[in-house]
């Protein structure tokens, strides 16, 4: 592993109140403007859940997710951006359907190079996550081999060291075009 997953490692504490806290910010988000919500983070395996690498990937999908939003006129209620030891965080009320809106998240974590790296989650008034399946698409792929990602992760088929690996090299090679 490169020195791209550096730094402060999280334990499971740290990541369970994290969880805790996106759930109290959705919450919140889903009470105070009555509108569909987008909960970003991403799918990084290991300890280490945020640095300026981690940042940059983050800062990526985050500027192609409002690229995206403003071109379908989807008007922004309110946002919270958080960067912290635990993993950065977007959350945004939105003027929209929840099923149009997770059509756009999902095309994004599907064609951007670094999409799959991207965690754009869709809850609907009640605080219901949208699943990919619900708009007529495939659970996500394994980074390397392309089955099932949940089954992958569940049954632990690959080691954190192979996945960042590979995310680094992805993310590099996506940073670096057009650098030669």
């Amino acid at each position: 592993m490169g020195v791209s997953f550096k730094g402060e490692e999280q334990n499971i504490q740290d990541i369970l109140s994290s969880r805790d806290e996106r759930v109290q910010i959705q919450q919140y988000f889903l009470k105070k403007y009555k509108s569909p919500l987008i909960s970003y983070k991403l799918n990084i395996p290991g300890p280490v859940k945020y640095n300026s690498f981690i940042k940059k990937i983050f800062d990526d999908g985050l500027l192609a997710a409002k690229n995206e939003l403003a071109k379908a006129s989807i008007e922004i209620i309110d946002e919270k951006l958080l960067y912290k030891n635990s993993g950065p965080e977007y959350f945004a009320s939105f003027k929209d359907t929840p099923s149009f809106i997770k059509e756009i998240t999902t095309k994004i974590e599907e064609t951007h190079p670094l999409g799959r790296l991207f965690d754009f989650d869709v809850l609907d008034l009640e605080g219901n996550q949208l699943s990919r399946q619900e708009i007529g698409r495939e659970p996500r792929k394994c980074l390397l081999c392309g089955r099932n990602a949940f089954e992958c992760g569940r049954s632990r088929k690959h080691s954190v060291d192979e996945l960042l690996d590979h995310i680094e090299k992805i993310a590099l090679t996506y940073f670096n075009r057009g650098s030669i």
